[in-house]
């Protein structure tokens, strides 16, 4: 008598744990209709630093800053921005405060569409990127 209640819950017991590791078909969601690639585009700009060696060297740092701020603005509006702040207070009267923005992401594919170089020396640039369906697939 015993010895057949041991057996039918090893039995019941072995059968719960089969069970549990059937592996079901990983079903892809399709894109709905309103999923189609958008695209994003955003400004940068730029300023020639005023330790440059030369007028062309000024220029060039002046590009890459402002494609790097394109690049900063496009993640932005892409993945959104994380924001952290500290405050001290003393006496209710604020002494120091600190707000720090910050992009964490990899971004791929972005196109310079527009370069305007500025009578300061300073340059603008614009950029573009399209988003499709892997993108949306990040954000359920």
């Amino acid at each position: 008598m015993y010895r057949t209640k041991v057996i039918f819950l090893l039995a019941v017991f072995v059968t719960m744990i089969i069970s549990g590791c059937v592996v079901a078909p990983v079903q892809e969601t399709q894109p709905r209709a309103e999923w189609v690639p958008i695209k994003v585009s955003a400004k940068g700009g730029g300023a020639p630093p005023p330790s440059a060696v030369s007028q062309a060297q000024a220029r060039l740092m002046a590009e890459r800053a402002a494609k790097v701020d394109a690049m900063r603005n496009l993640l932005e509006q892409a993945y959104g921005v994380t924001i952290s702040s500290n405050t001290t207070v003393r006496d209710f009267i604020t002494q120091n405060d600190t707000i720090r923005a910050r992009v964490d992401a990899f971004i791929r594919g972005a196109k310079v569409i527009d370069t305007r170089y500025l009578s300061d020396g300073s340059v603008e640039i614009e950029m573009e990127i399209t988003l499709g369906y892997e993108f949306r697939r990040i954000f359920p």
